[in-house]
C-alpha cells in the first residue's frame, strides 16, 4: 500500500537519528576537484648498498660511502592520484678521505601514484628518472643517467600543508673517471637506497568544482 502524507512526514526515531549520524559521519567526503602546485623539501640520506665497479678494486679505499643532504622539489599534483613533478638533491658522501667534500648531486623528473584513501593519510607509489653527478666539492667528477622506484605515505597536518617519509631503492651509473688520487675509477652502476623525511606545501592553481570536503583522521 502506498504511504500517506503522515507516514512521508513522520519524525525518525532517536535511534534512527543515531544510525543516520553514524553513516553520515563514517561516509567519505566527496572528491576534491581543486589541482595543486605542490612543492617542499626534504631531509634525505643516501645508504649505498653497492657502489658497483668503482669500488671493485679492494686495494684501495671505496669513494663513495653513506651520506646525506636536502631534496627540493616541485610539481603538479591533479584532483585525483597523480603528480608529476622535478626534484633537486644534494648529499654530502663519505669518500673515505679521497676528496675534500664529496657531494653527490641529483636531477630527477618524479611522478606518484597515489593510494587515495579521503582520508589525512594517504600512502604512494613512485618513480623517478634523471641524472646523477658526483665529485670534490661543486666539481662534477663523474656522472650518467639515474632511475629509482619507491614509495611512501603522505600525512595532511592542514588543507595545504603536508608531512611525510619516502623511500626509493635508486640505480645510479657513473662514467669511467680519475680521482684525486689519481686512481683509476671503472665505469658501472650504483645502488643506494634512499629516505626523505618531507615537508610540502599545496597551493590551488585550478578549480574545477566544490572544495569542501575535508579529509578525515
Amino acid at each position: 500500500a502506498e504511504a500517506g502524507p503522515q507516514a512521508q512526514d513522520r519524525t525518525p526515531t532517536p535511534l534512527e537519528g543515531a544510525r543516520i549520524a553514524r553513516d553520515l559521519e563514517s561516509a567519505p567526503p566527496p572528491p576534491s576537484k581543486v589541482v595543486y602546485f605542490q612543492y617542499g623539501v626534504a631531509f634525505t640520506t643516501e645508504q649505498i648498498v653497492s657502489a658497483g665497479p668503482i669500488c671493485d678494486n679492494v686495494a684501495i679505499p671505496c669513494i663513495l660511502g653513506a651520506g646525506g643532504g636536502i631534496a627540493v622539489r616541485a610539481g603538479w599534483r591533479s584532483s585525483g592520484p597523480l603528480y608529476l613533478g622535478g626534484a633537486y638533491e644534494l648529499t654530502k658522501q663519505d669518500p673515505n678521505k679521497l676528496y675534500r667534500i664529496a657531494l653527490l648531486q641529483q636531477a630527477r623528473g618524479e611522478g606518484r601514484y597515489y593510494f587515495m584513501t579521503a582520508r589525512v593519510t594517504e600512502p604512494y607509489a613512485a618513480v623517478s628518472v634523471g641524472v646523477a653527478g658526483y665529485g670534490n666539492e661543486w666539481a662534477i667528477d663523474t656522472w650518467g643517467p639515474a632511475g629509482s622506484i619507491g614509495g611512501g605515505v603522505e600525512y595532511q597536518i592542514t588543507r595545504r600543508t603536508v608531512v611525510g617519509l619516502a623511500f626509493a631503492y635508486r640505480l645510479l651509473y657513473f662514467g669511467r673517471f680519475t680521482d684525486t688520487a689519481n686512481t683509476d675509477r671503472a665505469p658501472g652502476i650504483a645502488q643506494l637506497f634512499g629516505l626523505d623525511l618531507v615537508l610540502e606545501q599545496r597551493d590551488a592553481i585550478l578549480r574545477t568544482g566544490s572544495d569542501d570536503a575535508r579529509p578525515r583522521p
